[in-house]
């Protein structure tokens, strides 16, 4: 049933079955606004830095492991480490970089940002 046709429906209503369907409406509204409010896990890594070098992007991040106990669920991060980033077709891939970019490539960044 589309929303044209519960609007139709609704005024066929008397006024005590829409004083309930409204008090129904607030109650469901409410506890919508309650779901979202709930909490959303923190993600799980944290941009710090981005770049982009040809067809790959570079990007400085914290991470958080999902160990129960590890500082990281209390909000302090790992790292930060760099990753670069490719996509092939529709498909994305990630590769484990370090603490530090190779000198090449922090070279090539640098001189690309000068510009």
């Amino acid at each position: 049933m589309g929303l044209m046709q519960i609007k139709h429906a609704m005024r066929m209503l008397s006024l005590g079955q829409l004083r309930k369907l409204d008090e129904w409406l607030h109650e469901l509204i409410r506890k919508a606004e309650e779901a979202d409010r709930v909490e959303k896990p923190p993600s799980r890594k944290q941009t710090v830095a981005e770049q982009t070098l040809e067809n790959k992007t570079y990007r400085l991040e914290s991470i958080r492991c999902g160990k129960e106990n590890c500082k990281c669920s209390r909000g302090k991060l790992h790292g930060p480490y760099w990753y670069s980033y490719t996509r092939v077709k529709d498909k994305v891939t990630s590769q484990y970089i370090g603490k530090r970019l190779p000198k090449g490539i922090k070279k090539r960044l640098e001189s690309q940002n000068k510009m």
